[in-house]
């Protein structure tokens, strides 16, 4: 087999992948987040709530930089905001379900790619497949 071949298999396998992670967007109802904004997700998701100074300072952002990205995290739906009982200029934010469901696409993309990998492959190719992909590891 020539490399080029190859690489029009392996284009078809990462066009499946790709359209997976669309599947889910799709099913999400969210179509731009940028990579900087994933990161924000999922850092609140790690910690389950933070403030927006927290927030500004682990990601070297001015206070109006995170107000507006809260602001619009707001809006779509994806961030819960609850005021600070003992000082109610601070506030704590943390993700609704649809902010986890986001702050988690790469696992929900991979998971629906496997979905389909499993749909089209028999056991003995899985493991296969898997072995395959094991080696791309132990570089």
């Amino acid at each position: 087999m020539d490399k080029e071949t190859m690489r029009q298999s392996f284009n078809k396998f990462l066009k499946m992948y790709f359209d997976s992670c669309r599947e889910v967007y799709e099913e999400l109802d969210y179509k731009e987040l940028t990579e900087k904004q994933f990161g924000y997700l999922r850092k609140i998701d790690d910690r389950g709530e933070i403030t927006m100074g927290d927030l500004a300072e682990m990601f070297d952002l001015s206070k109006p930089t995170v107000t507006e990205m809260i602001r619009k995290f707001d809006d779509t739906g994806m961030i819960e905001k609850r005021r600070c009982d003992s000082d109610g200029r601070v506030f704590f934010i943390s993700l609704t379900e649809k902010g986890k469901l986001l702050a988690n696409t790469n696992k929900l993309e991979s998971e629906r790619a496997v979905e389909k990998i499993f749909d089209r492959l028999t056991e003995e190719e899985r493991h296969t497949l898997k072995d395959i992909f094991d080696k791309f590891s132990k570089e």
